[in-house]
């Protein structure tokens, strides 16, 4: 008997996502989780499935609080097929608990009250596959069956010190600076006209020295 065949005798319900490997089949219906394998039909209801990881032995454990539900193998499917079918599984889960998946119900007979729904279970993460650990009978290591994301070492940037400022000079000094070197300026020319008969070398020292202490004061002015 196929598969197929074997999957439409184990539920009544209709199937909303399937994966099929070589020997074996996982399917998703109204109310749970099927795995059919070579021997035997497992089941897990999605309202109780609480974790998907990896056992020994190249086996996938859908597992509730207590205990594992299925312990299926995961040989004869496509790894990658794989993690992405349970990761529509979790969304099945999540609709399960939160009761937008009706499972067939047969009609209630006339003048019967329906029974009042129990409250849906607060929606609990269910955890990705787990890498396979590699049999020891293989020669070739399979890949596993949810990567780990691998993160970059945080690299510190250094951090630098900030640069002493130059001591701002006060305003106030800046327009009796200005105002020094008007001064100067103008004693210097008053100096060259009042003795014109003066000595050539003292007129010319006074000159020089005027203009020049008038040019650090106006200098000083604007620093």
């Amino acid at each position: 008997m196929n598969l197929e065949a074997r999957l439409k005798e184990a539920t009544q319900e209709p199937v909303l996502s399937e994966l099929k490997g070589e020997t074996a089949l996982f399917a998703v219906t109204l109310s749970e989780l099927l795995y059919v394998g070579p021997e035997e039909v497992q089941r897990a209801p999605l309202k109780e499935i609480r974790r998907v990881s990896s056992a020994k032995g190249g086996k996938l454990v859908i597992a509730s609080k207590e205990a594992p539900l299925i312990e299926a193998s995961i040989a004869g499917f496509d790894l990658g097929e794989l993690k992405l079918f349970f990761e529509g599984v979790k969304g099945y889960v999540g609709k399960a608990r939160r009761g937008e998946l009706t499972a067939v119900q047969e009609p209630a007979p006339p003048g019967a009250a329906e029974p009042p729904t129990a409250p849906p279970e607060p929606e609990a993460p269910v955890a990705a596959p787990e890498p396979p650990p590699p049999a020891p009978t293989e020669a070739i290591e399979r890949p596993p069956l949810v990567p780990e994301e691998e993160t970059a070492p945080a690299v510190e940037e250094p951090t630098s010190e900030p640069e002493p400022q130059p001591a701002a000079r006060p305003s106030g000094l800046r327009v009796p600076l200005k105002l020094l070197a008007v001064l100067t300026l103008a004693y210097t020319v008053a100096f060259y006209f009042l003795f014109p008969d003066a000595d050539p070398w003292l007129l010319t020292g006074v000159i020089l020295g005027g203009l020049g202490l008038t040019l650090v004061e106006w200098k000083a002015a604007d620093l």
